[in-house]
């Protein structure tokens, strides 16, 4: 009997308040962090483009590339988190 509710469990997804939450913690990751590390990422390539002959102009773009991997990694888990999955 627990051996075909356990079967049942895996054929039919998470419980619906798992699902939610799911969606939820999706929803709050993209409007929150995402947008937040995007802005980071849109101020130092101001900041890189304002003196490009600067040495620093080569950290900066450097750092805008690691944001924008993190964020590729984010929406990657978002993606895994969302409604789609569930």
């Amino acid at each position: 009997m627990l051996t075909a509710t356990v079967a049942e469990g895996a054929r039919t997804g998470p419980p619906p308040a798992v699902a939610v939450e799911r969606e939820r913690i999706a929803r709050e990751l993209n409007r929150y962090t995402i947008h937040r590390l995007f802005g980071i990422g849109l101020k130092l390539q101001a900041l890189s483009a304002s003196d490009p002959d600067s040495g620093i102009s080569d950290h900066i773009d450097d750092c805008v590339h690691e944001l924008d991997l993190a964020i590729s990694d984010l929406r990657g888990l978002i993606f895994k988190l969302g409604p789609r999955n569930v």
